[in-house]
């Protein structure tokens, strides 16, 4: 492929983390609209729903329950505008300026400008193949003692590492966040997509647990909704009150309804399996393409790939922008960590097709090959 110069061909796009794409979303977008024109919806969408309907709420229950080995309460739930809506509004209700966030030392690229619109400083704990370490955070719990208040964290399907943390040390982490006083926030977006994951970290720690499922990263990216589980109805409604309208954490009324027409329907959970089917498909293109075994979890569509000793992030990053790949450089997820500075993440589901994957991927094994 030739240099990628303005009015080419467009970037082959591994940098972005959709979800494969899945036929049946279109199905689900279809059937949702012919089923809003034939209910009163002008009614049903006219006003805010706030934290979302009761039937908003059940919905999301039933959801969060592949899980959490319980149905949950519908009063702890509200459903949001997306996971970061609900990170601006949990970070703001619980960090004054000037506190501490702690956070893996490889964490969501989101988290950092968030952390300076609400002037909160980022503290990253080390990881190994495990997840956080529990002396780590225990360290950095004392260090920053009377201002770490809040840990944000991913512990299934980790971005971008694609790591799970084990039953046991979920057990260790929330025990600590006990000691600690600490709040949790756990980020479980990509958590549905594997099957075999234990149970929430926040289940391990309920009255200190905010548990966040958005549906963008396992349904749809055209479906921006996360569900939110709070400690107690009492202190989700505090946190969630509809009075605080500085930001945009209230879902929009249509995007609510298609959201609970594709929970309470098979809609959803036939678009989930195929895309839990398709990134089993792409991970086995990836190992092909990339020439060697990607050591991921089959449940995972980003890959965490070390770039050549001989060559710097930047450079490779722009070499492959220059032959048409886009990629992730893995200092964009680092906090206080050089963890990222030899890495790239690499989303297997935003190309299009199989066919696109396949180029880029074999035109980033011979970046890797060539330098």
């Amino acid at each position: 492929m030739k240099e990628h110069k303005e009015g080419a061909a467009e970037l082959i796009e591994l940098g972005r983390n959709f979800p494969p794409p899945s036929p049946l979303v279109q199905d689900a977008l279809r059937d949702s609209f012919f089923y809003l024109s034939r209910v009163n919806a002008a009614d049903r969408v006219r006003f805010p729903r706030f934290s979302g309907s009761i039937k908003d709420r059940e919905a999301g229950a039933s959801w969060l329950a592949r899980r959490f080995d319980l149905k949950l309460d519908p009063d702890r739930i509200v459903i949001a505008n997306g996971t970061q809506s609900v990170l601006v509004m949990l970070m703001a209700h619980y960090l004054e300026p000037g506190g501490v966030l702690l956070t893996e030392a490889l964490t969501y690229p989101a988290i950092k400008p968030l952390s300076q619109l609400l002037h909160v400083t980022l503290q990253g704990v080390p990881l190994d193949a495990d997840g956080i370490e529990p002396g780590s955070l225990e360290q950095a719990c004392l260090q920053h003692k009377g201002k770490a208040r809040v840990l944000y964290c991913m512990p299934t399907l980790h971005n971008p590492t694609s790591a799970t943390m084990s039953k046991s040390r979920r057990q260790e982490i929330a025990s600590i966040a006990r000691r600690h006083n600490l709040v949790i926030i756990e980020d479980d977006i990509y958590g549905v997509l594997r099957e075999d994951a234990p149970p929430p970290l926040s289940a391990n720690a309920p009255e200190r647990s905010w548990y966040i499922l958005g549906l963008s990263k396992s349904l749809s990216c055209q479906l921006r909704v996360a569900y939110v589980v709070g400690p107690s109805p009492s202190m989700t409604q505090k946190a969630f009150w509809p009075g605080v309208k500085t930001t945009n954490w209230m879902v929009a009324p249509l995007i609510a309804e298609i959201a609970t027409r594709w929970l309470t329907t098979h809609l959803a959970s036939d678009i989930l399996e195929s895309v839990r089917v398709e990134t089993k498909v792409r991970r086995t293109i990836a190992n092909k393409f990339l020439g060697k075994p990607v050591p991921i979890h089959e449940s995972s569509y980003h890959l965490w790939i070390e770039v050549p000793r001989d060559t710097t992030l930047a450079a490779f990053v722009v070499a492959l922008r220059q032959r048409g790949v886009a990629v992730s450089p893995g200092d964009s997820f680092a906090v206080g960590s050089v963890l990222g500075d030899t890495r790239i993440r690499i989303g297997l589901g935003a190309a299009a097709d199989h066919s696109l994957l396949r180029t880029g991927l074999s035109i980033i094994r011979q970046a890797l090959e060539r330098t």
